[in-house]
């Protein structure tokens, strides 16, 4: 844990630089830089690039955020410490922040005439890069950590750190101990980078667009809800273990009939070229 990546002095002025803001911004730069010369790559134009990009990246920060505020509602306005505008780099949800961007990018797509679906294929790897990213950010800072558990890659905190604060307030700890806990950072950042070299993968066997972000979506969603069984779900939460579950369920059931469909189209489409 090392929430404070950088203390340097300009002018006789500290500066702070805190691991969670750059790792989440460092992921934003990176998502953002690496999916326009991979969408220009595979000849999207500099246009449609810009557009969906830049939309999608605007509705990523506003659905993070929105989604956060739907969820912890207590952490806003005069009970909490942040404000549903504020712009400092805490306070958003990773799958609000998918959910509307795919969205704004598919409308964006529909009024562009823009292959929405290949655009997602060659982003979405490293949409699921990004992730990993940003939680390194949120390791250090030591937020997002899992049940206190015995397994031998157990995590150990430093004493007052999110962790061992929870552990103090539920009687599992005291003080002087820091009992480990489940290192869900990491095991999510492992899990992002392999869905994003397994869509990869994917896209280079080309079985139809859109074949990859609808594999990322069913990837993404079994982790999410496997995870949430080791991860320590905020007190400031407004929705239960199952009700925050279920909303992984369906992201998990609709990406699965999409690409179901996709398949059978292809499959179909084939068939009569074949009889042709």
């Amino acid at each position: 844990m090392h929430p404070e990546l950088f203390i340097f002095s300009i002018f006789g002025q500290n500066i702070v630089i805190m691991a969670y803001s750059f790792f989440y911004m460092f992921a934003i730069v990176f998502v953002i830089i690496t999916s326009y010369f991979s969408a220009r790559h595979n000849n999207f134009s500099v246009h449609q690039t810009l557009c969906l990009l830049g939309g999608g990246a605007v509705a990523g920060l506003l659905g993070a955020r929105l989604l956060h505020f739907i969820f912890n509602p207590s952490m806003y306005g005069s009970s909490g410490s942040l404000h549903l505008f504020d712009l400092q780099m805490h306070g958003f949800t990773i799958v609000g922040g998918l959910i509307f961007a795919v969205i704004v990018g598919w409308v964006i797509g529909k009024l562009s005439n823009i292959d929405i679906w290949k655009f997602g294929d060659v982003t979405i790897p490293f949409v699921a890069f990004g992730i990993a990213i940003a939680r390194v950010g949120c390791f250090l800072n030591g937020c997002c950590f899992g049940h206190v558990t015995h397994v031998p890659w157990g995590v150990q905190f430093p004493i007052l750190s999110f962790a061992h604060q929870y552990q103090i307030v539920h009687g599992f700890s005291n003080i002087f101990v820091v009992l480990p806990v489940h290192p869900t950072q990491i095991y999510e950042l492992i899990y992002a980078v392999l869905g994003g070299a397994i869509v990869i993968f994917i896209n280079k066997k080309n079985i139809f667009a859109g074949a990859g972000i609808l594999f990322f979506g069913m990837w993404f969603s079994i982790f999410r809800i496997v995870n949430m069984y080791f991860r320590q779900l905020p007190e400031s939460l407004t929705l239960s273990v199952r009700q925050y579950t279920s909303i992984y369920i369906l992201i998990f059931i609709g990406s699965l009939l999409i690409f179901i469909y996709k398949y059978n189209q292809i499959n179909k489409n084939n068939i009569l070229t074949t009889m042709k």
